[in-house]
């Protein structure tokens, strides 16, 4: 280890957005312990949205305890091990995830939290972090099935891109909301069957014109109007999976004044369902060897944004990139050469 010192991203004070409640601070090289391994990151992966939230102290559903280290997912290199490691070596590329080891230069992981990867590319990193989350989010909670009208909000996004590419794999017809006619295409190219772009077209309308029969399935990471709206087009024994908010990230929950949703879904036997990918850790290990054989076989193709952010001082660009909506597929930030 030459470097005694390195840099990481943290949360200082609760503030009124993620730019001014961070710092970048130096403290010295941790040596890995019994069972531990210190990791050299080359990319993180963004996660606005927890990002954000932790940042405004909106995340209630953690301990956070100021100050808090940032960035939970991350792809490198093995510097050092600990005693009683037999799985790694010096020089092997890892993946790992975990509030607080993606925005650092280093990390100590333990070593069964690392898998071992061919590269550490953000491609394997998309596959290993989001693709993962959305195999688990479809198989377990949403209990993907064929045949059925599947809608994906934030298609073009890092987990509902390859989200999109799974349910159609398993036979379904696929619908994608995405901003622009640009991500339009992308979806196109990654088989989406009906990309409906919500600043040309009206949602609500599309749904009721097209498919009168309702959405079997819907899996919403946008929260807000997106989910109102396909509330109200579920299908009998419908399905909705809340799995993300970035309508109201950096803000409270939204107070509406509307009819519950348990009138709706009540007349159709739907369901609607919660997933966060904490609670499913088990399952984890077998999701990730899945997904990684899916792109290795060409089944799952990976959108990496191709906007390039470059050290931890680009990771609020990064986070405002993502949450205006700019981002095609997963938005990557580069740490170390």
């Amino acid at each position: 280890m030459t470097n005694k010192t390195y840099k990481k991203l943290i949360v200082t004070r609760f503030g009124e957005n993620f730019r001014d409640s961070i710092a970048i601070v130096e403290i010295p090289k941790e040596k890995p312990v019994a069972n531990e391994i210190l990791v050299r990151n080359s990319y993180a992966g963004v996660n606005a949205i927890i990002d954000t939230n932790i940042a405004l102290g909106l995340v209630t559903y953690l301990p956070i305890t100021l100050p808090v280290d940032m960035g939970s997912e991350a792809i490198g290199y093995v510097e050092a091990i600990g005693e009683n490691v037999t799985d790694f070596a010096v020089g092997d590329a890892v993946a790992t995830s975990g509030l607080g080891q993606g925005y650092r230069e280093y990390q100590i992981c333990d070593a069964d939290r690392l898998y071992r990867v061919r590269e550490p590319s953000p491609e394997i990193l998309t596959l290993i972090s989001t693709g993962a989350s959305a195999l688990i989010c479809l198989e377990q909670v949403a209990k993907l099935k064929s045949g059925e009208v599947v809608v994906v909000s934030a298609a073009a996004g890092g987990l509902g891109h390859i989200a999109l590419q799974i349910a159609k794999l398993a036979g379904n017809h696929v619908i994608g909301l995405c901003g622009s006619t640009e991500k339009c295409e992308a979806l196109k190219q990654i088989g989406c069957d009906r990309p409906i772009n919500y600043k040309n077209e009206d949602i609500n309308e599309v749904l009721a014109s097209e498919y009168t029969n309702g959405i079997d399935l819907a899996i919403d990471s946008v929260g807000g109007p997106v989910y109102d709206v396909l509330v109200d087009h579920l299908a009998e024994r419908g399905r909705l999976v809340v799995c993300g908010r970035t309508h109201e990230a950096g803000r409270p929950w939204e107070q509406v004044l509307q009819t519950r949703p348990t009138s709706k879904v009540y007349s159709k036997s739907a369901s609607i369902l919660g997933f966060m990918s904490r609670h499913f850790q088990t399952f984890w290990p077998a999701a990730v060897k899945r997904i990684l054989n899916l792109h290795d076989n060409g089944q799952v193709r990976v959108l990496v944004d191709p906007a390039r952010f470059q050290g931890l001082e680009d990771i609020p660009n990064a986070i405002d990139h993502l949450l205006a909506g700019k981002n095609t597929g997963k938005v990557i930030v580069r740490i170390k050469n």
